[in-house]
């Protein structure tokens, strides 16, 4: 066994490893429930919010698999062998990150939210707050290495 194929075995239990150790379910029945309504909120949440622009998708299934981890092995495990969202979740899991494309478009999408709410919402006391806010959360997304 060479070196490279011996470090990329190393690589791959490390992740599963870091995977798997973020699963500490919540030791009450009555918060893995809380947690488990908060993880599917949050899926609802960024499944509108590929749709909808503005609202940050990628956040969102961040935060239901952190939710996830707390209320449901299940449901965990789910979010983590999903598709799409699992070279998400493994990056910000393993390197704390979100993924270059992932940013792109969700810089679009706030972008082209941002104006269509200036152009057609009259009312600039709820306007500036919800754009302050999408930068706030652009600022915080491209800062994370």
């Amino acid at each position: 066994m060479g070196k490279l194929e011996n470090s990329e075995i190393q690589h791959d239990k490390k992740s599963s490893s870091m995977i798997e150790s973020g699963t500490g379910l919540a030791r009450t029945v009555w918060m893995r429930w809380i947690f488990i309504c908060l993880a599917w909120l949050c899926i609802v949440l960024g499944i509108i919010g590929v749709f909808i622009p503005g609202l940050p998708t990628v956040d969102f299934i961040i935060l239901a698999t952190f939710f996830a981890a707390r209320g449901s092995k299940r449901l965990h495990q789910f979010l983590l062998s999903n598709r799409y969202i699992r070279q998400i979740v493994e990056e910000w899991q393993l390197n704390r990150r979100i993924p270059k494309k992932a940013k792109y478009l969700s810089t679009v999408s706030m972008s082209l939210a941002a104006a269509i709410m200036i152009w057609t919402i009259p009312h600039p006391w709820f306007v500036y707050p919800a754009i302050l806010c999408m930068f706030c959360v652009l600022v915080w997304m491209w800062l994370k290495a």
